[in-house]
């Protein structure tokens, strides 16, 4: 028996079904909403960050200087070498410790006379002390209690006494001072050597003997750049930061240790102002160079784990935002509250929940109703379908039209 005219019928019913829910008044059919496209609200985390360019620098430099009286004997460092605290740099000859030593002698013995000169002095205002505490004591005792001889002469007295025993006590001071350093000297075997007080890589050493004689510069590189006036409004000391060079494989991370407030350049009506800034890097890389060009993303903003959506899916209505959700087969209309946006991400604060759909073409929707989605013929189970007879066929696709 041939089934198309039973097919001729069924589709005959369909149109007419069709036409009728169409064409009726309030029908829910006029309500529906076709969802192309939709998303999830999702957990990422977002990161507000910008690049700049910089430079490979040494953390700090030290210089050394020379005594040029002195009398210099030998480098013992060149350019180039690693240095540790304590390692000799350069020395003075054996003459140069006896002539310092003659020089130490020399202020030993000036002082010492002072000081016996103010011991002098100190006996001579302490004669005038007793005397003046007797003749203010007599004077007391006298019956017309007139004070023929001031109470405050014995204080002014004591004042000075004690001005020149404080100048006596701070002289001794630079002679224990002075003994000290003669005591290093005689230390030195043959030649007074001078060490580093710091460690890195000797930069340059001045073989013409001007100062300073040595430079020393960290093995601890830096990175330095410049921000424009509106980065460095941002910008923060403590800011992470990842740093990249085409020269190395990997990034780097580091944090913001120093932030200009003065521009590099003098402030020009007709210039924008630039403003150094550094940064400390956690774990150098080993093949890092001074001099390297390289590129930093300085993060100023980074939220963890937040409910983010399409930032074109947000709907602007009356000073106010919201996202048509999808749920239970309905479109919703749902208020949110922004929050960070980075690219075409934008954080939700409040309104929906990690996991709830929405539609990412908003400006197709009107109002709130019910949806449809496009059918996925992929996934239609044909084996089931075939389990399924003509007479139930009819039946199901009836039950979809006319269900209210």
């Amino acid at each position: 028996m041939k089934k198309w005219p039973y097919l001729l019928a069924l589709a005959i019913i369909f149109i007419g079904i069709n036409l009728f829910l169409l064409e009726k008044k309030d029908s829910k059919v006029a309500q529906l909403h076709f969802v192309p496209k939709w998303d999830m609200v999702k957990k990422e985390s977002l990161v507000q960050s910008f690049s700049s360019n910089g430079v490979v620098i040494p953390s700090e430099t030290h210089h050394v200087y020379i005594d040029k009286e002195a009398g210099f004997n030998q480098f013992l460092v060149k350019e180039g070498d690693v240095v540790e605290t304590g390692t000799p740099l350069f020395e003075y000859s054996t003459s140069t410790i006896e002539k310092q030593q003659k020089l130490l002698d020399a202020e030993i013995e000036r002082l010492e006379k002072e000081i016996e000169s103010i011991d002098a002095s100190i006996q001579n205002l302490e004669a005038m002390l007793s005397s003046a505490e007797t003749d203010e004591k007599a004077s007391e005792q006298k019956d017309d209690q007139i004070q023929v001889v001031p109470k405050t002469a014995s204080y002014s007295i004591k004042l000075e006494i004690n001005d020149k025993e404080l100048t006596k006590e701070k002289l001794e001071q630079r002679i224990d001072q002075y003994n000290d350093q003669k005591s290093g000297y005689n230390d030195e075997a043959s030649n007074l050597t001078i060490v580093s007080d710091t460690a890195g890589i000797v930069k340059k050493v001045a073989y013409d003997l001007n100062n300073p004689v040595i430079t020393i510069v960290s093995s601890q590189p830096i990175i330095q750049g410049y921000l424009s006036e509106q980065q460095q409004s941002k910008v923060k000391s403590g800011m992470q930061t990842l740093t990249t060079t085409h020269l190395i494989k990997g990034k780097m991370k580091g944090v913001i240790e120093k932030v200009g407030t003065t521009p590099k350049n003098d402030p020009d009506v007709d210039k924008q102002s630039v403003y150094p800034y550094e940064i400390a890097l956690d774990k150098p890389n080993p093949k890092l160079q001074v001099g390297y060009h390289v590129k930093s993303n300085i993060i100023t903003k980074e939220i963890k784990d937040a409910k983010v959506i399409q930032k074109n899916s947000v709907v602007h209505q009356k000073n106010k935002e919201f996202i048509w959700s999808l749920d239970h087969g309905q479109v919703k209309k749902k208020e949110i509250q922004k929050g960070l946006q980075v690219d075409k991400n934008q954080q939700i604060k409040d309104g929906a929940n990690i996991g709830d759909l929405y539609i990412t073409n908003p400006h197709q929707i009107k109002k709130p109703g019910e949806f449809i989605t496009s059918l996925k013929i992929t996934k239609i189970d044909k084996q089931a379908i075939k389990t399924v007879g003509l007479k139930s066929s009819v039946k199901y696709i009836l039950i979809g039209l006319l269900q209210k």
